[in-house]
């Protein structure tokens, strides 16, 4: 959660240093999306309810690993390599917790 809340913030930082992005309406709400979310799967920590086997858990991480593909696509003339790669750890980790479960 951590990580989507850095890549998060790496985006936005991005984009002020490039020129408009024609799309940057849609990236600003993706990102609000996904602060929900996390803050949503926060909630459900400190419940001590954020398990895979917990279908909501399953549910509002597969949204926002899809709300974190599009900030991507949104955002791809400002992301660097790094942060993509970021990206990539995200979606791998959550696939290996699905996997292994």
């Amino acid at each position: 959660m951590l990580h989507a809340e850095q890549f998060c913030s790496k985006v936005e930082h991005a984009i002020e240093d490039v020129a408009p992005i024609a799309e940057g309406s849609e990236l600003r709400i993706k990102i609000g999306q996904i602060r929900n979310q996390l803050a949503s799967l926060q909630e459900l920590f400190n419940q001590a309810k954020l398990t895979v086997e917990n279908p909501t858990v399953r549910a509002d991480f597969r949204q926002l690993v899809i709300a974190l593909l599009w900030v991507a696509f949104y955002a791809r003339s400002a992301i660097d390599y790094r942060t993509f790669r970021r990206l990539v750890l995200i979606e791998a980790s959550f696939t290996y917790l699905l996997v292994t479960r």
